[in-house]
């Protein structure tokens, strides 16, 4: 149970050990700290040096191979961000990766592809589960399993011999049909197969459509073709296992609490998934309009203009090639743009409303209850992030 606090401390003072670093896990933690007046350690932050008898209160770890045995000699109480195989119970907390794989899924699916792959390092554990979710989400919407390839991680002997691997990576790929939705379990590998496309003269997204995850900015914007990914909001994990620690020192919880799961957010869209694998050309102009443009004040009789169909033919169209209408799809469009804006901001639902192309926020309501079932302000108040919770923007 929670660990005793002598009354003469003024601060809990707790350790962050990983074997990696991302700014947004820290800040989610740093905020926890700051606003319940702990004190954040700096051991470990410049070297993985956990001193002997270090008088701390407890410890957010990332169990793995380099820090693995200093934070198994932590006697104080421990929250872990992975699922890695660990040989002491205590409480977890990680990103939902089942929902992450069915999101993936979704992206790709939304956007008319039939076939699909994924790709991953083997030996990851939530690697295969974002695998499993990704492709079980596909079997579910009837995709069979002649149309979904997995694409392996080549030798490790070859991952320091760049054209090696590559040229390990593109003989997997080039003879998979096309055009081709690649999901990878991280923003590296999304990264690496877009690289190795591009070198091999295969067309990033017209042919091989690639979805990374964590959107690591620096690596998705940078990349050859700027890679999209899903986003999974890694401040509100930061956040969520220091809450789990305050909860483990307060005795709230014990070392037998379930693993907690932190939902990811949306794909965050970059030209990697640009493409629209869709046979018919005023369908998949008609996305590309209503994805460009839906901030605009677009109404559908500006979307039958552009591809040059009446309403009834483009409603035939969508039926048959999306299994929705128009009207369907661009509501979807700005009604997620809006979820993005409530949870992930503090902007007035009077201009988010604007600004997802309605005329005020009573039609933004309108639209909010009828498919989501619950007001804007409900849906602000119970789903958005932890670090913009104790803010009033309404």
């Amino acid at each position: 149970m929670g660990k005793h606090i002598s009354p003469e401390k003024k601060h809990t003072t707790i350790l962050v050990a990983f074997d990696w670093y991302d700014h947004r896990v820290y800040r989610g933690i740093a905020q926890y700290c700051k606003e319940h007046h702990w004190h954040l350690s700096p051991y470990c932050f410049s070297e993985r040096i956990i001193p002997v008898n270090w008088p701390g209160d407890g410890a957010i770890t990332c169990f793995g191979d380099i820090q693995g045995e200093s934070i198994l000699g932590l006697d104080m109480p421990k929250v872990d961000v992975t699922l890695r195989d660990m040989p002491q119970q205590i409480p977890r907390v990680v990103v939902d990766n089942d929902l992450i794989g069915k999101k993936a899924a979704s992206h790709f699916l939304k956007r008319g592809f039939k076939e699909f792959a994924y790709f991953s390092w083997g030996d990851v554990e939530i690697n295969q589960i974002r695998k499993e979710a990704f492709i079980n989400s596909l079997s579910d919407e009837g995709v069979t399993e002649d149309h979904i390839h997995i694409i392996h991680q080549p030798d490790e002997c070859l991952i320091r011999d760049w054209k090696a691997h590559t040229e390990a990576l593109i003989e997997q790929v080039k003879d998979l049909p096309r055009p081709l939705a690649v999901f990878t379990g991280q923003d590296n590998l999304g990264v690496t197969l877009v690289e190795a496309c591009v070198d091999a003269g295969i067309s990033v997204p017209e042919e091989i459509a690639v979805l990374g995850v964590d959107n690591i900015v620096f690596l998705c914007e940078c990349s050859v073709v700027p890679l999209s990914s899903i986003d999974t909001h890694l401040e509100d994990l930061g956040y969520a296992a220091a809450e789990q620690l305050g909860r483990l020192l307060s005795g709230e919880i014990d070392n037998s609490e379930p693993v907690r799961t932190v939902p990811p957010g949306d794909v965050i869209n970059r030209r990697s998934t640009e493409s629209i694998a869709i046979s018919h050309i005023p369908v998949a102009n008609a996305l590309k309009l209503m994805r460009s443009k839906f901030k605009d004040n677009l109404t559908l009789e500006d979307v039958y203009e552009h591809v040059g169909l009446s309403k009834r033919g483009l409603e035939k169209a969508f039926k048959k090639h999306l299994n929705d209408s128009p009207a369907s799809v661009l509501r979807q469009i700005r009604l997620n743009y809006a979820k993005k804006c409530l949870t992930q901001s503090d902007i007035k639902i009077e201009a988010i409303a604007l600004e997802c192309g309605y005329s005020n926020s009573s039609n933004l309501s309108h639209a909010f209850n009828r498919e989501i079932g619950i007001p804007p302000l409900e849906y602000r108040n119970r789903y958005r992030s932890p670090l913009f919770s104790s803010r009033n923007s309404n």
